[in-house]
């Protein structure tokens, strides 16, 4: 495994190649294959809509764009960028004085069933929407507003040279990674009995719900940082009694 301190970008799929050939019965005649186990764990773990609050190194902006004036609907294409996956849009700014471009807010996420209902204006857009692949604002912009989209992109592997892709994710998710690839590994060599133990590693025994895996323990990033958050008071209300 590596070292405390290490840097994550010398954090490579090779670095934990290791330590998934060590725990799999020291297969190194299977290097390759043990590489592909930590791709495909990397990929499911980093995807997992349920972790995505975990990973914030996945959380990027796109490109800032121009949009031309009169025309509602978008490539999403244009949005994301060179060579991102994205998973999912988290939201779109606004620069609403443009050329200046010092003023910025948040557009409000509408279905375009929504939009559909209205018949459409030029305006300042206050609303974005997604249909296919294709990003849309509501108003109609009558300027060159320029936009950025922040989105959630899939985890960056780089198949011409596997070994040397970086991790990104936390080094407390490095754990993990390394068993779900062990887990995979022990499945492909059809020992299941060894995978499914790995599996309630990760993921808990469903007979004991004191012990909920791996997976469980590492949950709750941005809860944990909002105990900051200031909070108000709420009262305790109780029924009125009378006195004996």
């Amino acid at each position: 495994m590596p070292i405390i301190g290490l840097p994550l970008s010398s954090v490579t799929i090779a670095t934990l190649t290791d330590d998934v050939i060590a725990k799999t019965e020291n297969r190194e005649s299977d290097r390759l294959r043990v590489e592909t186990w930590v791709r495909d764990a990397l990929i499911e773990i980093a995807a997992n809509p349920g972790y995505r609050n975990e990973f914030d190194e996945l959380e990027v902006n796109g490109p800032l764009y121009s949009l031309t004036s009169g025309q509602q609907e978008y490539n999403a294409d244009l949005f994301i960028n060179t060579d991102d996956v994205n998973l999912n849009f988290l939201d779109f700014m606004i620069w609403m004085d443009p050329p200046t471009n010092i003023n910025r807010r948040k557009l409000t996420q509408k279905h375009y069933q929504h939009i559909d209902m209205w018949r459409p204006v030029g305006s300042t857009p206050v609303d974005w929407y997604r249909f296919e692949n294709t990003i849309g604002f509501n108003p109609v912009p009558n300027a060159s507003f320029q936009v950025q989209a922040r989105y959630y992109r899939l985890h960056p592997i780089d198949d011409s040279c596997l070994s040397a892709t970086p991790i990104l994710l936390p080094r407390d998710w490095w754990e993990i990674i390394v068993m779900a690839a062990v887990e995979r590994g022990y499945m492909e060599l059809l020992e299941f009995e060894k995978a499914n133990q790995v599996h309630v590693l990760l993921y808990g025994d469903p007979g004991n719900p004191t012990k909920p895996g791996l997976v469980a323990s590492r949950l709750k990033r941005r809860e944990k940082e909002d105990w900051r958050a200031s909070r108000g008071l709420k009262p305790i209300k109780r029924p009125y009694t009378h006195a004996r």
